[in-house]
């Protein structure tokens, strides 16, 4: 991090940026969780007074460490408030996966550091991958802000917020191995109560060219089996979760840390035996990692969604070359073959990034054709963005930013097309819809999901009824008009 962009008095738009899911604020659940209001404090424990806020950027494992930061601070008598003007502390979780990502960072902590001028907060406080990632660049560059924590700060986010609003400047940068369930506080919910995330693991063993995560997030680190059922068990619980997405770093080499061989496909196995859950959905698969057992369970475990995120970054050989990938165009092809034949009706997510060093014209419109032979339900695209510390940053061949752009817009625009027609298979059947909120304008529509729908980065259901919906109600739904990217149905009425 050589230097921080021009500092802009803004914080970034609630929409996100094409890289990111929306952040999130701090706010207590919707729905129909719940959530003790005031918990005792253990004996001899110090009364804290203060107010803490949040915002949390990035993917949904920085969510769950939002999550972990803000119920430790309430554990130890911090009350977590969603506004961060008035609060005494604001916690920014950071992402710095590509340079958007930096800059959306660094932005939001130079607003927050003026409101701390204008005397709207007592302490700013930057957290996670951006801090990790750029150490002393960043606490040199940033005096304003009064504490720092890097990835994994769980057991030091009381001590450094404690420390400067007492007055002392604190830093906690070693890493952590991730805490087991019993050892964890009470995560604060940052989504609707009826549905959360469950990181199972931390690092990643895949060396891709383009990625800098490894060094992020170090090695591959997974958690028990035992541990995730426990921890999933208590968010049914006490939140009312119904639908729990599965998350990682890489979810595909689950377990090969601690067990010596891949056990995603034995985790859900075990997180589906959970009473109250209704969905179980799996995020952030490497292609490399199918196997038979993951076949099985997202075939024949009904409470699994038969839907499936797993990158493909591109589909070109010589490029997944260069990217480090280990996968070929014909290795791809025949996973996907796979999944089709054994599970007909699954929904697959991929990714895909355009402008990769060397990627030529003939190259671009390899991928091309491959996104319209297999026809993706879901996709998600990204220009190259070139980051120092990956081992594409110094490549030759490098891909103008105009080139880029230019193909990033040709392949939205094929996948918007491949979109509609994949909705419209949709049309006249009945389906499986969960709740997630009321409309904002017309009482009688609801905003919903299928089981091919993650929340934040999928489209979704305009669902009609006769009565009203709850968060988390599951319900039928005739599907009655289809689009690009949402669908449009009525609760089926019973009788």
């Amino acid at each position: 991090m050589r230097e921080l962009p021009v500092r802009q008095p803004a914080f970034p738009s609630p929409a996100g940026t094409a890289a990111h899911p929306p952040h999130h604020l701090a706010h207590p659940p919707q729905g129909g969780g719940s959530r003790p209001s005031g918990r005792e404090r253990p004996a001899g424990q110090r009364q804290v007074v203060g107010s803490v806020s949040l915002i949390s950027l990035g993917c949904s494992r920085t969510l769950v460490d939002s999550e972990l930061y803000l119920g430790k601070l309430r554990q130890v008598g911090y009350q977590i408030v969603q506004d961060v003007e008035g609060s005494d502390a604001v916690i920014i979780n950071t992402c710095s996966f590509i340079q958007d990502a930096v800059k959306e960072s660094v932005d939001t902590i130079l607003q927050a550091v003026e409101m701390k001028k204008q005397g709207k907060v007592r302490a700013v406080f930057v957290a996670g991958c951006l801090v990790q990632r750029f150490k002393d660049d960043v606490i040199k560059e940033l005096p304003e802000v009064d504490g720092f924590l890097g990835v994994d700060g769980f057991g030091e986010v009381e001590d450094v917020v404690g420390k400067a609003l007492a007055g002392t400047r604190t830093t906690a940068l070693h890493r952590q191995p991730l805490l087991p369930h019993q050892g964890q506080p009470e995560r604060e919910a940052l989504t609707p109560s009826h549905y959360a995330y469950l990181k199972v693991s931390e690092g990643c063993l895949k060396g891709c060219s383009f990625c800098i995560i490894p060094k992020i997030k170090g090695p591959l680190s997974s958690r028990s089996i035992e541990d995730l059922v426990e921890e999933a068990r208590r968010l049914v619980e006490t939140r009312g979760v119904k639908e729990l997405i599965v998350v990682g770093q890489d979810t595909s080499d689950y377990g090969v840390d601690r067990y010596g061989a891949p056990r995603i496909a034995d985790a859900l196995t075990g997180l589906a035996k959970i009473n109250g859950l209704r969905w179980i959905r799996l995020l952030y698969f490497h292609p490399r990692g199918l196997t038979p057992e993951v076949v099985a369970v997202l075939r024949d475990e009904p409470r699994v969604c038969k839907y499936l995120d797993m990158a493909i970054e591109h589909a070109d050989d010589d490029v997944l070359r260069r990217m480090n990938r280990l996968v070929t165009q014909a290795s791809l092809r025949g996973t996907v073959a796979t999944l089709r034949r054994e599970i007909p009706d699954i929904a697959l997510r991929t990714s895909v990034i355009v402008g990769f060093p060397g990627e030529t014209d003939a190259a671009f419109d390899n991928l091309l054709a491959f996104l319209e032979e297999t026809q993706f339900e879901r996709l998600g695209a990204f220009q190259y963005s070139p980051e120092e510390g990956a081992a594409a940053f110094r490549a030759p061949d490098q891909v103008p930013p105009g080139v880029r752009k230019v193909r990033f817009d040709r392949l939205m625009a094929v996948q918007q097309r491949i979109a509609a027609a994949v909705n419209s298979r949709w049309l006249g059947r009945t389906t499986e819809v969960i709740i997630d909120e009321p409309d904002a304008e017309d009482p009688a529509v609801f905003h919903g999901r299928t089981r091919a729908d993650c929340p934040e980065v999928d489209g979704g259901v305009y669902v009609h009824a006769d009565r009203p919906l709850a968060p988390g109600d599951v319900v039928p739904v005739t599907i009655t008009d289809t689009y690009e990217y949402d669908l449009v149905g009525r609760v089926v009425l019973a009788g």
